[in-house]
Protein backbone atom coordinates (compact mmCIF):
# COMPACT_ATOMS: atom_id res chain seq x y z
CA UNK A 1 0.00 0.00 0.00
CA UNK A 2 2.79 2.53 1.07
CA UNK A 3 4.09 2.10 -2.54
CA UNK A 4 0.84 3.20 -4.04
CA UNK A 5 1.19 6.45 -3.04
CA UNK A 6 4.56 7.25 -5.20
CA UNK A 7 6.61 8.54 -2.22
CA UNK A 8 10.21 9.91 -2.60
CA UNK A 9 12.94 7.65 -1.06
CA UNK A 10 12.93 9.01 1.88
CA UNK A 11 10.06 9.08 3.15
CA UNK A 12 9.70 5.76 2.47
CA UNK A 13 13.00 5.03 4.25
CA UNK A 14 12.40 7.12 7.00
CA UNK A 15 8.51 5.51 7.17
CA UNK A 16 10.01 2.22 7.31
CA UNK A 17 11.91 2.76 10.25
CA UNK A 18 8.98 4.62 12.09
CA UNK A 19 7.45 1.34 11.31
CA UNK A 20 10.17 -1.16 12.97
CA UNK A 21 10.71 1.54 16.04
CA UNK A 22 6.44 1.47 16.30
CA UNK A 23 5.83 -1.95 16.11
CA UNK A 24 8.90 -2.49 18.98
CA UNK A 25 7.18 0.41 21.50
CA UNK A 26 3.98 -1.66 20.90
CA UNK A 27 5.63 -5.04 21.63
CA UNK A 28 7.03 -3.91 24.87
CA UNK A 29 4.04 -2.05 25.76
CA UNK A 30 1.90 -6.24 25.25
CA UNK A 31 4.65 -7.93 27.07
CA UNK A 32 4.17 -5.19 29.90
CA UNK A 33 0.09 -6.32 29.71
CA UNK A 34 -1.50 -3.42 28.35
CA UNK A 35 -3.45 -3.99 25.66
CA UNK A 36 -2.16 -2.67 21.92
CA UNK A 37 -2.89 -3.07 18.97
CA UNK A 38 0.43 -3.90 17.31
CA UNK A 39 -0.84 -4.10 13.55
CA UNK A 40 -2.38 -0.63 13.82
CA UNK A 41 0.39 0.61 14.92
CA UNK A 42 2.28 -0.98 12.38
CA UNK A 43 0.26 0.49 9.63
CA UNK A 44 -0.03 3.92 11.02
CA UNK A 45 3.64 3.94 11.41
CA UNK A 46 4.79 2.69 8.22
CA UNK A 47 1.85 5.44 6.46
CA UNK A 48 2.06 8.38 8.54
CA UNK A 49 3.81 10.52 5.85
CA UNK A 50 1.87 9.83 2.72
CA UNK A 51 0.46 13.55 2.66
CA UNK A 52 4.08 14.94 3.27
CA UNK A 53 5.33 16.32 -0.08
CA UNK A 54 2.07 17.55 -0.63
CA UNK A 55 1.71 19.39 2.80
CA UNK A 56 5.38 20.32 2.75
CA UNK A 57 3.91 24.12 2.78
CA UNK A 58 1.22 23.73 4.94
CA UNK A 59 2.68 22.35 7.93
CA UNK A 60 -0.66 22.82 10.18
CA UNK A 61 -2.22 20.47 7.96
CA UNK A 62 0.52 17.79 7.58
CA UNK A 63 -1.21 14.52 9.24
CA UNK A 64 -4.99 15.80 8.70
CA UNK A 65 -4.30 14.90 5.20
CA UNK A 66 -3.58 11.30 5.31
CA UNK A 67 -5.80 10.91 8.00
CA UNK A 68 -8.39 12.26 6.20
CA UNK A 69 -7.76 10.41 2.74
CA UNK A 70 -7.40 6.85 4.45
CA UNK A 71 -10.69 7.28 6.31
CA UNK A 72 -12.10 8.05 2.97
CA UNK A 73 -10.62 4.85 1.67
CA UNK A 74 -12.43 2.43 4.47
CA UNK A 75 -9.31 2.53 7.29
CA UNK A 76 -10.98 5.33 9.70
CA UNK A 77 -8.63 3.31 12.53
CA UNK A 78 -5.41 4.79 11.41
CA UNK A 79 -6.72 8.20 11.26
CA UNK A 80 -5.94 9.37 14.68
CA UNK A 81 -2.46 8.09 15.16
CA UNK A 82 -1.90 9.41 11.72
CA UNK A 83 -3.21 13.06 12.46
CA UNK A 84 -1.83 13.45 15.74
CA UNK A 85 1.67 12.67 14.79
CA UNK A 86 3.32 15.87 13.26
CA UNK A 87 5.98 17.52 16.02
CA UNK A 88 3.23 20.42 16.08
CA UNK A 89 0.92 18.09 17.52
CA UNK A 90 2.88 18.06 21.04
CA UNK A 91 2.13 21.53 21.39
CA UNK A 92 -1.69 21.50 20.50
CA UNK A 93 -4.33 20.48 23.51
CA UNK A 94 -6.90 19.37 20.13
CA UNK A 95 -4.29 16.89 18.51
CA UNK A 96 -1.97 15.91 21.61
CA UNK A 97 -1.14 11.95 20.87
CA UNK A 98 -3.77 10.28 23.35
CA UNK A 99 -3.84 6.23 23.47
CA UNK A 100 -1.05 3.95 22.94
CA UNK A 101 -1.62 3.81 18.89
CA UNK A 102 -1.22 7.50 19.14
CA UNK A 103 1.67 7.97 21.38
CA UNK A 104 3.95 4.96 19.80
CA UNK A 105 3.96 6.37 16.19
CA UNK A 106 4.10 10.06 17.63
CA UNK A 107 7.18 8.93 19.72
CA UNK A 108 8.79 6.23 16.76
CA UNK A 109 9.12 9.84 14.44
CA UNK A 110 10.70 11.59 17.19
CA UNK A 111 13.39 8.70 17.09
CA UNK A 112 13.70 7.97 13.33
CA UNK A 113 14.76 10.31 10.49
CA UNK A 114 17.11 8.40 7.48
CA UNK A 115 18.46 6.99 10.57
CA UNK A 116 18.00 5.95 14.67
CA UNK A 117 18.60 9.22 16.63
CA UNK A 118 17.74 10.03 20.05
CA UNK A 119 14.77 12.79 20.26
CA UNK A 120 17.27 15.67 20.78
CA UNK A 121 19.41 14.57 17.96
CA UNK A 122 15.88 14.86 16.03
CA UNK A 123 15.21 17.76 17.39
CA UNK A 124 18.53 19.55 16.76
CA UNK A 125 18.44 18.30 13.24
CA UNK A 126 15.00 19.18 12.91
CA UNK A 127 15.98 22.76 14.23
CA UNK A 128 19.16 23.11 11.44
CA UNK A 129 16.75 22.02 8.80
CA UNK A 130 13.87 23.97 9.24
CA UNK A 131 15.08 27.50 11.18
CA UNK A 132 12.01 29.14 10.74
CA UNK A 133 9.85 26.91 13.26
CA UNK A 134 12.85 26.71 15.77
CA UNK A 135 11.03 27.75 18.44
CA UNK A 136 8.19 25.71 17.65
CA UNK A 137 10.67 22.62 17.74
CA UNK A 138 11.77 23.57 21.25
CA UNK A 139 8.70 24.39 22.48
CA UNK A 140 8.14 20.51 21.45
CA UNK A 141 10.83 19.06 23.34
CA UNK A 142 9.67 19.07 26.39
CA UNK A 143 5.97 17.10 25.63
CA UNK A 144 8.17 14.35 23.21
CA UNK A 145 10.36 13.59 26.11
CA UNK A 146 7.18 12.75 28.12
CA UNK A 147 5.97 10.56 25.86
CA UNK A 148 9.58 8.44 25.97
CA UNK A 149 8.89 8.74 30.08
CA UNK A 150 5.52 7.62 29.42
CA UNK A 151 6.67 4.57 27.29
CA UNK A 152 9.53 3.43 29.86
CA UNK A 153 6.64 3.69 32.84
CA UNK A 154 4.47 2.11 31.56
CA UNK A 155 6.68 -0.96 30.34
CA UNK A 156 9.00 -0.42 33.64
CA UNK A 157 12.26 0.43 31.83
CA UNK A 158 14.89 3.52 32.47
CA UNK A 159 14.23 5.55 29.25
CA UNK A 160 17.80 4.71 28.31
CA UNK A 161 17.13 1.21 28.15
CA UNK A 162 13.96 2.19 26.05
CA UNK A 163 16.17 4.08 23.37
CA UNK A 164 18.46 1.06 23.16
CA UNK A 165 15.91 -1.40 22.66
CA UNK A 166 14.04 1.08 19.81
CA UNK A 167 17.37 1.63 18.36
CA UNK A 168 18.52 -2.35 18.71
CA UNK A 169 14.75 -2.58 16.38
CA UNK A 170 15.73 0.08 14.08
CA UNK A 171 19.49 -1.82 13.49
CA UNK A 172 17.82 -4.80 13.14
CA UNK A 173 15.40 -3.59 10.05
CA UNK A 174 17.84 -1.63 8.28
CA UNK A 175 20.45 -4.58 8.26
CA UNK A 176 17.70 -7.08 6.65
CA UNK A 177 16.91 -3.99 4.56
CA UNK A 178 20.55 -3.94 3.06
CA UNK A 179 20.52 -7.57 2.83
CA UNK A 180 17.85 -7.69 0.59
Amino acid sequence: MLASFGLPGGIVTHSEGVERVAAEAARMVQRAGIPVEIRLVEVAALLHDIDKPETRETPDEHGLVAARRLSAMGYAELAVPIASHPLACLLDQERFPIGWPSVLVSLADKHVAQCFMTIDERLDDMARRYPLYRGEIESARRPAHALEQELADAVGMSVAAVVEQLRAAWAAGARQDVAE
